[in-house]
């Protein structure tokens, strides 16, 4: 038998498998590059493809939700415990990464109004749970997998259709903070979410889509036998995917900017088959309209089936797959790498010593450093796999782990609190204590405790022997002296 006709049903779904772990992968590589590669060294191509990382991420996340939600036979499996519990801590892992810290002294003095706005940011973890929340309570209420299906596409077809609107100036300003992220990426009170639901909830409703499809085609039997074989699925899902680039890619500039131009009570809009919008709207919904989404998926599917059919065809070897744990343990290696990052690299203590600031790269470091990260989280996602093989040992090390946050939320933060009590230039926010630490080093206070003379910084750095570009100077000069025209 062949593998373009073998209708052997499927127990686990190889390509998504291979796409979230890719995506886990790339999303390191976005996160390392857009911290430490100079602005001016990146292209446009790397940007795009970059862009994909989180719709890829999101896509799949739907496109389980079917499969794990949905028996064989149509039957729902419970909700609660294990989904709900599941995604419960998914979702204290995604405001735990925007809360002002997990310290006692981030809590306190080194907290600020604006950090405690941060925590309500709507960020891509946020998302996909919300999204998942949404896509189960319509799987409850409507309890058949194709219904299902369909009402998914209807989703991911309607929400592009009305979010440009969704993210009109003005839309959803001063609704509850914690809510007000859902609705559009606009600037409010200080805080954009970066990943709301107009449109972003339109992938993992595709992905429930293209779930629902593979169920009924190669999961749920006909006396035995798939509808369709694995390679057919693969095939038509990279014709899938080419239909979506090519009408994606011909309709996105027409979509958006077709259209006559009118003047209303003196500002000029756009009347374009998206609706009408000024000048400024229409740069922030280039990315929310159905043929901006239609492109992205196509360009999906085109890679997930390749590396579908390379999966298929591969030989297999002995030994862990660090691709399929990267996917297996996704929120891991998600939360691993964030924090190696963000908490640990670039702490100013660390900055202090190695001189790796944002922007302070060029391609060699850059790539030498991505190819670290990349490799730590890979070991460690293999080794958890590991682990799991054993759930004493397990439970025993993720009760180990509480007790190490425990600690480290009492004992660490402080040493920072100390670097910018003795340091009070080389501070980016305004904590409260800052001023007091000027006046004692016989410095002039400021509005808000931060520096307005580059020269102060820069004295400062030399006397703490930190190692500065001379493009991170002319960016560090910038910012503080844009601080003057925002007293």
């Amino acid at each position: 038998m062949s593998l373009w006709t073998d209708l052997t049903p499927s127990k686990r779904c190889d390509w998504i498998d291979q796409l979230r772990g890719w995506a886990v992968i790339v999303m390191i590589e976005v996160h390392v590059v857009n911290v430490w590669l100079h602005p001016g060294l990146r292209p446009d191509w790397l940007n795009y493809l970059n862009g994909l990382v989180a719709p890829s991420f999101t896509m799949a996340a739907g496109y389980s939700l079917v499969i794990s939600t949905f028996r064989t036979d149509g039957t729902l499996r419970p909700f609660w415990p294990d989904t709900a519990r599941r995604l419960g801590f998914i979702l204290l892992c995604a405001y735990a990464l925007h809360a002002p810290g997990i310290t006692a002294a981030d809590w306190t003095v080194l907290n600020t109004v604006q950090k405690a706005r941060e925590l309500f940011k709507i960020d891509v973890l946020q998302c996909i749970v919300y999204s998942l929340l949404i896509l189960q309570l319509l799987a409850r209420l409507v309890r058949n997998p194709r219904v299902f299906t369909w009402l998914a596409l209807a989703i991911a077809v309607l929400v592009p259709l009305v979010s440009p609107h969704m993210w009109a100036h003005g839309v959803a300003d001063g609704t509850w903070l914690p809510i007000r992220g859902l609705f559009n990426g606009n600037t409010d009170r200080g805080v954009s979410s970066l990943f709301p639901l107009f449109p972003w909830i339109a992938f993992p409703a595709f992905g429930a889509f293209l779930g629902g499809l593979y169920r009924h085609l190669r999961v749920e039997p006909v006396e035995g036998k798939a509808r369709m074989s694995e390679s057919k699925f693969l095939a038509s899902l990279a014709v899938l995917g080419a239909v979506l680039l090519a009408w994606g890619t011909a309709r996105q500039q027409p979509w958006l900017w077709g259209g006559q131009w009118l003047q209303e009570n003196g500002v000029w809009m756009l009347h374009s088959p998206t609706g009408a919008f000024t000048y400024g709207e229409l740069g922030a919904i280039a990315n929310t309209t159905l043929p901006s989404v239609a492109g992205r998926v196509g360009y999906i599917l085109l890679g997930g089936s390749l590396m579908g059919a390379i999966e298929l065809v591969r030989p297999k070897w002995n030994g862990p797959n660090p691709i399929k744990a990267a996917s297996a343990e996704s929120l891991l290696l998600y939360m691993l790498h964030l924090n190696m990052i963000f908490s640990v690299l670039l702490a100013p203590a660390v900055i202090a010593l190695t001189g790796w600031g944002w922007g302070s790269l060029g391609w060699t470091g850059t790539l030498l450093l991505t190819a670290l990260i990349i490799g730590l989280n890979l070991w460690a996602g293999v080794a958890w796999q590991k682990v799991r093989q054993t759930p004493e040992r397990m439970r025993w090390l993720q009760q180990k782990a509480v007790a190490v946050l425990g600690v480290w939320f009492v004992v660490g933060g402080w040493w920072t609190f100390r670097h910018f009590l003795q340091s009070p230039e080389l501070a980016k926010e305004p904590y409260r204590f800052l001023n007091a630490a000027r006046i004692r080093k016989g410095l002039p206070p400021t509005p808000d405790g931060l520096s307005r003379d580059p020269e102060e910084y820069f004295r400062e750095a030399e006397r703490r022997r930190m190692h500065l570009s001379a493009d991170a100077r002319a960016d560090l000069s910038r910012q503080i002296l844009a601080r003057r025209e925002s007293r």
